[in-house]
């Protein structure tokens, strides 16, 4: 059970899980990627005054829509109140362009210490790889 964390055990989580994209897909997948973040209202989970101010003020659709971001934004936008993180983040390849893959990132909204956090299994929690063939 993960116990610690900071924003460059984040980062390492995250390129860890994007090994496993690469390997699946049979691409390099890396830091030279473009993420997309996707928030997700999970029905039945409230959110506490942390979550609902990073949603309001960070995390919302009128700040992300269209957007696009390098690894490190990602890192900083995510990982802003660590030690507290996402509960979960699901990684999935998006799309394959020639220049750069672009990675959803579709995540919790919930904020919690590394204990909490889902996907320790995997041993890079809170990110999961959801390997599926793109369409």
């Amino acid at each position: 059970m993960i116990k610690y964390m900071n924003l460059q055990s984040f980062k390492e989580y995250l390129l860890t899980t994007l090994d496993e994209l690469s390997s699946y897909h049979n691409k390099v997948i890396g830091e030279n990627s473009k993420f997309i973040i996707t928030p997700v209202e999970e029905r039945g989970k409230s959110l506490n005054s942390t979550d609902e101010y990073l949603f309001r003020g960070m995390l919302n659709s009128k700040n992300l829509d269209g957007r696009e971001f390098d690894i490190d934004s990602v890192v900083k936008m995510l990982g802003c109140r660590v030690p507290l993180c996402p509960l979960w983040i699901k990684v999935s390849l998006k799309e394959i362009r020639t220049e750069e893959p672009v990675i959803e990132l579709e995540t919790s909204l919930r904020f919690r210490k590394p204990s909490l956090l889902q996907n320790q299994e995997t041993g890079h929690p809170p990110f999961m790889a959801v390997l599926k063939s793109l369409n």
